[in-house]
């Protein structure tokens, strides 16, 4: 997560980059992820088996670091295209690493548990997990990215805070090999690759279609903030009204504290309610939070209350994220087989990544580019009723059989 927003507030405020940088990294990701992701995912998956794939990913997604920094430091040096072309190759890399963990991370690690522990893992009781790790390693890489950025050059703080990803990177290429050497299975390359075998993963929405659509619900909010929300906190960090040299800090602190609130409101939730599976009232829920806070944010100017609606904006949709595609996963994960669980995992994403796209259009063509973000907290609006609608309609079915 702190790496995540890293990379992407490094691109909100370079000024070398242009003034719409984070739009159009936005829209040139969606793009090259639908392209990407799916084929990627299907194919290490089909090759190296679903621990291997997730190691791989790991890697692509160390050399999409490796990328970036080649192209903010070529930007910063005047090199414009050098530096956008050396970050689109970094969005590749990107989208290849998000391709495999999505279509292996959680199949892998829960294929480690049975094997471990004779049951499958469950990624509700995992949130609270480790979260001594989960919340001072973004602390300490934000605090000293934004102390970096106040006492040195903007050309040697970025090449300084991108060394420790860099790092960061490597460490979890060595945790993961480590881990799933148990797990891990020969390459093959005898498994064929045609028409019929991309086609059959799409045969999963038939089995577990509340849990595509609830996963394909959070997954948007979750990468929405991800790719976007959280990059416009350090675009309009002015409105905080602190001191310039201060401003990045006060960015970063607001960025660390919705994700150490997300954190700490997720692992109530889940706790308080016992949350095990998807219920109305679950999806209820969701639906009204999201309508609350996305009026919130289309109601306000540009001053702080638009920075604490946006703030806001993005706590709520970490939490509601990453509650919905964790519940949705364990559904899958203790009922599917191996590859209906990757199969799963690679639907839901090409299918969030078509949403996000759809939804982007639609907004782009009817608001200001500074508004984008109204467009886009509708459109969660009309995910979370669907998912609402899903879980409504199954259950009605369901009884009416009975």
């Amino acid at each position: 997560m702190g790496a995540t927003i890293l990379e992407l507030a490094l691109i909100a405020s370079n000024p070398s980059l242009g003034q719409f940088s984070l739009e159009f990294s936005l829209v040139t990701q969606l793009i090259i992820s639908l392209i990407v992701e799916f084929y990627i995912g299907h194919y290490f998956t089909s090759k190296l088996g679903i621990a291997n794939t997730t190691i791989y990913g790991f890697i692509f997604k160390l050399a999409c670091a490796t990328f970036l920094t080649l192209g903010f430091w070529a930007a910063l040096l005047g090199y414009w295209h050098t530096g956008w072309s050396l970050i689109l190759i970094a969005f590749v890399c990107d989208s290849a690493g998000t391709g495999c963990l999505k279509a292996s991370f959680r199949p892998a690690y829960n294929a480690l548990h049975i094997k471990m522990t004779g049951h499958g893992a469950d990624y509700v009781k995992a949130f609270n997990h480790h979260l001594y790790i989960r919340i001072g390693t973004p602390f300490i890489l934000l605090l000293a990215a934004s102390l970096i950025i106040n006492y040195a050059s903007y050309l040697y703080a970025i090449l300084a805070i991108m060394s420790i990803l860099l790092f960061l990177r490597f460490v979890q290429i060595y945790i993961s090999n480590s881990d799933l050497r148990p797990t891990k299975t020969r390459i093959t390359t005898s498994t064929p690759l045609n028409r019929h075998t991309y086609l059959k993963h799409f045969t999963v929405a038939a089995k577990y279609p509340v849990q595509i659509i609830g996963y394909v619900a959070g997954n948007v909010f979750e990468s929405l903030i991800l790719m976007y929300a959280i990059g416009l906190l350090y675009r309009h960090r002015d409105l905080l009204g602190v001191a310039q040299q201060l401003s990045w800090l006060g960015s970063s602190a607001i960025a660390y504290l919705v994700f150490l609130a997300s954190t700490v409101l997720g692992r109530l939730v889940i706790s308080k309610f016992i949350i095990r599976n998807s219920s109305t009232t679950f999806g209820a829920s969701c639906l009204i939070a999201t309508t609350i806070t996305s009026l919130l944010l289309a109601s306000t100017s540009k001053d702080i209350t638009y920075f604490l609606s946006l703030a806001f904006f993005c706590l709520l949709g970490v939490v509601i994220g990453t509650i919905i595609t964790r519940l949705t996963s364990n559904e899958v994960l203790h009922n599917a087989s191996d590859s209906d669980a990757v199969s799963f995992f690679l639907v839901s994403e090409l299918a969030t990544t078509l949403t996000i796209i759809l939804i982007t259009t639609a907004s782009s063509f009817t608001l200001k580019p500074e508004r984008i973000i109204e467009g886009l907290s509708y459109g969660l609006i009309v995910l979370m009723g669907a998912y609402c609608l899903a879980i409504m309609l199954i259950r009605a079915t369901t009884e009416t059989s009975k």
